[in-house]
């Protein structure tokens, strides 16, 4: 009898994580990054057509056990609550049925420019940065 030859829908396919991010990456930090990345991308989803004007920047935290959503506004208004509170619910329910499904989705709002050393959201997964015209925005070289 001839061997047959392996199909190749039966080999294991490599997750993106280990193509992408470091190899040598321990698997609770791989999880971390996935869990990050798909956060980011599921608020992506929620915000779209709903970032005014006034939200100057906007990222996502992941916690465990909590999604955090940080928005820099211009001001403090009753669309921006209103939108914020879309986007968070638009991503409550994006998550269903998935890992994150039963994380708690806050909004923490920061009124004032996006910039690193004030706005809590900076050092997270950034969606939106709008341009304010500040030192921070400078393209170095």
């Amino acid at each position: 009898m001839a061997e047959r030859a392996a199909s190749p829908y039966r080999t294991r396919m490599r997750h993106p994580a280990e193509l992408y991010y470091a190899p040598g990456l321990p698997p609770d930090e791989v999880r971390a990054l996935l869990r990050r990345d798909q956060l980011l991308l599921r608020t992506c989803q929620a915000a779209l057509g709903r970032v005014g004007g006034d939200v100057l920047g906007l990222s996502v935290e992941p916690r465990p056990g909590e999604v955090v959503i940080h928005a820099a506004v211009a001001r403090e208004t009753p669309e921006v609550a209103e939108d914020l509170c879309d986007i968070a619910s638009e991503l409550e329910l994006l998550l269903m049925g998935g890992p994150d499904d039963r994380s708690d989705i806050t909004v923490q709002v920061h009124v004032g420019p996006p910039c690193p050393t004030d706005w809590p959201g900076y050092g997270h997964a950034v969606i939106h940065l709008a341009k304010t015209g500040g030192p921070w925005e400078e393209e170095d070289g």
